[in-house]
């Protein structure tokens, strides 16, 4: 049997993009383990989301302040 043969029978075990029995029982899971209503959900997804690019970008600002060459101080000048 070859690569693409496993492959190929593979995408066709659930018409669905995901095992749907899976996916109910993870989210029956973490709704009986944080309790959270659903707008809670969706803004700390939002905030992760939106906190990831605002992290890297400070990030590279701070490395760029940090590598830059200081200016000479007046009493360092002859």
């Amino acid at each position: 049997m070859s690569a693409w043969a496993i492959l190929l029978s593979a995408a066709g075990h659930h018409g669905e993009a995901a095992d749907p029995d899976l996916l109910e029982w993870i989210k029956g899971f973490l709704d009986h383990a944080f309790d959270l209503g659903p707008w809670t959900v969706v803004a700390v997804l939002g905030l992760l989301i939106v906190s990831i690019p605002v992290s890297i970008s400070a990030f590279y600002l701070w490395q760029q302040r940090r590598s830059r060459p200081k200016a000479d101080s007046p009493e360092d000048r002859p």
